[in-house]
């Protein structure tokens, strides 16, 4: 699993769903899922890694940090 699979993972384990998190990453449902299902990301946008980020530091501890 890469580090944006983690962090997807841990949004929806927080409550949020692909579509809440491609509106704040400013993407797709679909490329959200992509990522999810590492279908790709091994090369993430610095934007959409950087909006990634911040969502995942908004919404998970940081004791989920993997």
């Amino acid at each position: 699993m890469n580090q944006w699979q983690i962090m997807i993972t841990d949004l929806k384990n927080q409550g949020l769903t692909q579509t809440q998190i491609a509106a704040e990453v400013k993407c797709s449902q679909n490329y959200v899922s992509n990522l999810e299902n590492g279908l790709c990301g091994k090369r993430l946008g610095y934007d959409k890694g950087k909006n990634l980020e911040k969502l995942w530091a908004e919404h998970c501890s940081p004791q989920q940090i993997a």
